[in-house]
């Protein structure tokens, strides 16, 4: 039985690892960033909520940060 396991744990891997995932998220976040301009929303809670975005879609690609590291910035 937990070579089934091991098996759906690689496929999950190789799906996150992939590519065309990092590049669907970067323009995610861009239509994302798009949106909140269109509602309006201010200079500095823009950039939070983007700040926060961006740090979700790195821990989605495997690519967390830890603590005390910078996170502003692209994914």
């Amino acid at each position: 039985m937990p070579v089934k396991t091991e098996e759906a744990a690689m496929k999950m891997k190789t799906l996150f690892d992939n590519s065309l995932f990092e590049e669907f998220m970067g323009q995610a976040l861009e239509k994302f960033e798009q949106h909140l301009k269109n509602e309006g929303i201010k200079q500095n809670p823009l950039e939070q909520r983007m700040r926060g975005a961006r740090e979700f879609a790195v821990f989605l690609l495997g690519r967390g940060h830890r603590k005390g590291e910078r996170t502003k910035g692209r994914i």
